[in-house]
């Protein structure tokens, strides 16, 4: 689907995380042999006197109404470019920090600079030789184009030096160059990268010098120290720090990216679900932040290890919902680190403080199999709250990672963890059998924690309750949940409600309202809200079961059975409502992604139901019932479940924290805004936009979160012989009888386990 620029990103930032590397060994100046001193195996060691600190800079007053876009090094002295719109247009103000104070130096040229006031206008301000400054400036222009302009300003007057090259679209894909960065050599010329070319330009009027396709993918870092050019690329053999001389390729050179732990460590400060920020001093020495922290490589000996200054989680580059814009390093060896948040705009500045000492004295370990930004904010706001404990969190795949888990590595190696002295303090069970472990007495009850939350209101009892078990314990809570959202038109909420009440819908209708679907599609749909149903003891309850598919086979015949699917075709869903389906079931993932759906709901004049009255739990957390540290795993926990953190990330699903639930239903969505291309009724395609949807609306699914009672159960054994099992009897070719028995002599050993 094609997709154009918002106002702003609906799409959730990656968010940068959390250290989960050695702590020890970080945050202290070198010894003389050039290592830093501390433990060597990753535990908390005795801290030497000294360590890098991070501090607030408090921002003067004049820039409130201001947006900081940007900030550079030049000596001993930081400058910031800021902007606003004033009358329709998008102004400009550059200001030094230095000593300790703020000065407004913006230039004449610059002042008289009036840009549209799109509603996205990027950036960039450089300093080339002299009182020479460059401006780049990226914005959609009249004709729905998104342009970039490169003016030079000196002596009072900007004179506009675009190369012609910006200003032809790509034959390939329409659009213009999209500069990433920009930097001035000390050579006379300009370096440019692009999403597609990394080009060297004259300095006197922007013409192409040298030209050169972007043979990797280059991540927008591009920093100089006057001779050298340093930027940031991947390919198939990983990601890569290159040092251009002049900025040609010829003359590259591959530097390692920084790592955690050394060396030996395989967590490297880029990549997953964080960005590294760039900057380099006249020497070329390089320093690097981002969400394992802050490093140093020397510029005289390129070969040597990178440095860490400072751990991530000791720093704002640790929570996921700041958003770091820029890093800069003075020449004094201050660094600065310009942030966004929610709340606002922050500068910090990190410096070595020869009086500070780490505070470290224990750590708590989490495991998880899928990273998540939620555990990650909660680790370093708990670490800010209590600077002698650090969570450290360790998963096995990141976030987006699409490929099916090897969940029987998982397990060996849990089950390893569990039985050794690595054992971590806290897991996460999504996907893994979490009645194995409670049999086997590896949890905790939690009911010391979650009860007191759930009688006093602060939680939503209608979900965690759900983990209660019939000798009233409970080994693991849910931080956040989803629930499958039922879309459709032509039908009414009551008709969508269950899997009985659709069957009887479409028993009545000769329209396809889900359009053809295979066993398998079919199975995938409908089975987790039965699964655990069917299932008694160790038995199949047959009557129960023959209910089920006898629904599924009035469904399947209003559907239409296919043996398979082509390869580039998916099954109906949320997206074709417009067009050929009528009912589409689709995660309810928390306010702001319930956007789309809802601006679907609208569009098609439709209606929408909680399916089944059920709720997807994630983030499911355990404690471990050996562990030596269980007070402070269980003060942690109290401390995911509470409004300070489940406020934080309304991204992937809804908060089982009751006010958090009001608190995300009351936000302001109103700036949000999303475009893509759907297919119409006639085949053809049209432009479709997600908008902000009423408080009326955002109210209706808060009464939807607080009356879902019956959690989602899934089980691959019982899928495996569903499909296996089910074609023959939606085809006609074998009775319900038969199905049921075929069934039961597939599971019964499973089962009898």
């Amino acid at each position: 689907m094609k997709k154009k620029k918002s106002s702003k990103l609906l799409a959730v930032l990656l968010a940068l995380g959390l250290v989960t590397g050695a702590l020890s060994a970080c945050g202290k100046e070198p010894s003389e042999d050039g290592k830093t001193p501390g433990a060597e195996d990753g535990s908390v060691a005795a801290q030497t006197q000294g360590r890098y600190v991070e501090k607030e800079v408090a921002l003067p007053s004049e820039l409130a109404d201001w947006s900081l876009i940007q900030m550079s090094a030049e000596g001993d002295a930081l400058y910031l470019l800021a902007s606003r719109q004033r009358d329709e247009k998008t102004i400009l103000q550059e200001w030094c920090y230095q000593d300790g104070s703020f000065t407004d130096v913006t230039p004449d040229w610059l002042a008289s600079m009036e840009l549209p006031a799109a509603d996205w206008v990027d950036l960039k301000l450089i300093r080339g030789a002299g009182d020479t400054q460059y401006l780049y400036a990226g914005y959609t222009e009249d004709d729905d184009s998104f342009r970039g302009h490169l003016w030079k300003g000196t002596e009072g007057e900007a004179s506009e030096i675009t190369p012609e090259k910006w200003t032809i679209p790509d034959e390939d894909w329409g659009g213009y160059e999209m500069i990433q960065g920009l930097a001035a050599l000390d050579n006379g010329t300009l370096v440019s990268l692009s999403y597609t070319y990394l080009d060297i330009l004259s300095a006197e009027d922007g013409s192409v010098l040298e030209s050169e396709p972007a043979s990797t993918v280059y991540e927008g870092n591009l920093v100089t120290d006057g001779e050298n050019v340093y930027l940031c690329s991947s390919d198939a053999s990983g990601s890569q720090i290159e040092k251009r001389r002049d900025g040609r390729g010829a003359d590259s050179l591959i530097l390692p990216f920084p790592a955690a732990g050394g060396s030996e460590s395989n967590v490297v400060l880029f990549g997953e679900s964080g960005s590294l920020f760039l900057d380099v001093l006249k020497d070329g020495t390089l320093i690097a932040g981002g969400e394992n922290g802050l490093f140093r490589l020397p510029g005289t000996a390129a070969e040597e290890e990178w440095e860490q200054l400072m751990p991530g989680i000791e720093t704002d580059f640790s929570m996921p919902d700041c958003w770091c814009l820029n890093l800069a390093a003075l020449e004094n060896g201050s660094i600065y680190a310009l942030f966004k948040t929610e709340e606002g705009q922050k500068l910090n500045f990190y410096e070595f403080d020869t009086n500070a000492v780490s505070e470290v004295t224990q750590v708590l370990k989490l495991y998880t199999v899928y990273e998540s930004a939620l555990l990650k904010q909660a680790a370093a706001m708990y670490h800010k709250e209590h600077p002698d404990t650090v969570i450290t969190i360790e998963h096995e795949y990141p976030m987006y990672y699409f490929d099916t888990p090897d969940y029987d590595a998982v397990y060996q190696k849990l089950n390893t963890m569990l039985l050794g002295d690595n054992a971590p303090d806290l897991m996460v069970m999504d996907h893994l059998n979490m009645d194995s472990y409670a049999s086997r007495g590896l949890l905790a009850d939690l009911n010391n924690v979650v009860k007191p939350l759930e009688e006093n209101g602060e939680l939503l009892s209608n979900i965690t309750g759900s983990y209660v078990r019939e000798d009233g314990s409970r080994y693991i809570v849910p931080l956040q949940f989803s629930f499958p959202l039922a879309l459709g038109r032509d039908i009414s909420s009551e008709d969508m409600r269950s899997i009985e009440s659709l069957a009887a819908f479409l028993a009545q209708t000769d329209y396809s309202y889900m359009g053809t679907q295979t066993v398998a599609e079919l199975v995938d749909l409908f089975y987790p809200y039965f699964c655990d149903k069917i299932v008694d003891g160790k038995q199949l309850d047959q009557e129960r079961l023959g209910h089920y598919l006898d629904c599924l086979k009035t469904i399947a015949d209003n559907c239409g059975i296919i043996a398979t699917r082509p390869e580039n075709e998916l099954s109906l869903g949320m997206w074709d409502l417009a067009a050929k389906a009528k009912f589409a079931l689709t995660p309810a993932d928390g306010f702001t992604n319930c956007m789309f759906p809802m601006s679907m709901s609208d569009y098609i004049k439709g209606d929408f139901t909680a399916f089944e009255n059920s709720f997807i739990p994630s983030a499911q957390v355990g404690i471990f019932a050996k562990t030596e540290k269980l007070d402070t795993a269980e003060d942690f926990l109290r401390f995911l479940l509470s409004e300070q953190v489940q406020d934080k990330d309304g991204s992937r699903g809804f908060p089982v924290n009751a006010r958090s639930l009001q608190n995300h239903a009351e936000k302001d969505r109103s700036d949000l805004r999303a475009s893509t291309m759907i297919m119409a009724e006639d085949g053809s395609y049209l432009e479709f936009d997600s908008k902000p949807y009423p408080k009326e609306t955002a109210m209706r699914l808060t009464a939807i979160c607080e009356s879902l009672d019956t959690p989602i159960r899934e089980d691959a054994k019982i899928r495996e012989i569903l499909i296996e099992c089910l074609g023959g009897y939606l085809d006609g070719s074998q009775s319900l009888e038969q199905t049921i028995q075929k069934m039961e002599d597939g599971l019964k050993m499973y089962l009898a386990e």
